[in-house]
């Protein structure tokens, strides 16, 4: 069973979809994109498969990380922030056995949620060509097999089902899918790339669980309203680049900029050293040292055991030699 932080977690995630606005899942691709979403007061973060892989290997998604590398990558995201953590587990790796040994284990890591697709293995970004989908019959097996791991490790853990049905049979027979889903006993179905607000709407009319979907820049599904989204029903809403494609925008700038020579564009194009230590927790690190060594290696290392003066007098000293 999941342990007690693990099942707050889950139970927190299972309580937003009560409620009636729209809950907004900013992807994370490693552990600091998922501290600046958590930062930036997001309720949930979710972790983007077609991210990971960018990043990781850094190759599209098409199928090329596996179960072991994705597993890895999701503990470091959870045990970096406290909210939720919803993962993008692509197809489960396999069959119904596969599904259900991939949810074991992501919930023993901490994942809150999980969303299990019904492609054909190996997978590739929904909005991309060339997808192909399992029946209905199969797919309602992994949301079997997916619910008895969760049942067995964390009873609030929330299975999502996604479909990318839409592309390939239709409006209706995504819409079949959708039903079918959801009687399978999902928590909530995702559609990959509706074309309307119009189709939208119908798939909430028809389903009596949460409809979910995702928004990519220059991708296949139109840029809703947000605010037009919620109004016909939409309760959740995947925002798979929100970290992705800024970041590499930022980096191929800062690149530029250095390749002519311009140290005080890249330092504009960042954030300051100071602040990105304060970032990623440098601060609690500096008290768990004053904690814990003696004061003979504190003043060794500092000439003070005063934590305020060790952070400030860093800050003070790098901003004066950059400081205009």
């Amino acid at each position: 069973m999941a342990n007690k932080e693990f099942e707050e977690r889950a139970k927190k995630f299972k309580e937003y979809f009560k409620g009636k606005e729209l809950l907004l899942r900013p992807c994370a691709y490693d552990a600091l994109s998922a501290i600046l979403i958590e930062r930036a007061g997001f309720k949930v973060v979710g972790t983007t498969g077609y991210g990971i892989s960018a990043s990781l290997i850094g190759q599209p998604d098409i199928g090329l990380v596996d179960f072991s590398a994705m597993l890895e990558r999701v503990r470091t995201i959870v045990n970096a922030v406290h909210i939720p953590v919803d993962v993008d587990a692509d197809t489960g790796y396999g069959n119904a056995l596969n599904v259900y040994w991939t949810v074991k284990n992501f919930a023993r890591v901490g994942a809150a949620g999980i969303r299990i697709e019904d492609q054909v293995w190996p997978k590739r970004c929904g909005h991309m060509a060339g997808k192909m989908v399992i029946s209905i019959e199969e797919m309602v097996g992994k949301i079997k097999g997916a619910i008895k791991a969760r049942d067995e490790e964390n009873p609030y853990m929330v299975i999502g089902a996604r479909t990318d049905a839409r592309s390939i049979e239709g409006f209706e027979g995504a819409l079949k899918r959708v039903k079918a889903y959801a009687d399978a006993g999902a928590d909530y179905v995702y559609v990959e790339a509706p074309q309307s607000l119009d189709e939208l709407g119908k798939f909430v009319e028809e389903a009596h669980i949460p409809i979910a979907f995702n928004i990519i820049p220059g991708g296949r599904t139109p840029p809703f309203p947000l605010d037009d989204i919620e109004k016909v029903g939409v309760r959740y809403l995947s925002v798979p680049m929100i970290c992705l494609y800024p970041a590499t925008k930022a980096m191929m700038e800062s690149l530029e900029a250095l390749k002519r020579k311009d140290l005080d564009k890249v330092a504009e194009l960042g954030v300051r050293w100071y602040e990105f230590n304060e970032i990623v927790g440098m601060e609690e690190w500096r008290r768990l040292e004053l904690e814990t060594l003696s004061e003979k290696e504190l003043l060794e290392k500092y000439k003070t055991t005063n934590i305020d003066e060790i952070v400030e007098g860093e800050k003070k000293e790098t901003e004066r030699k950059w400081k205009k």
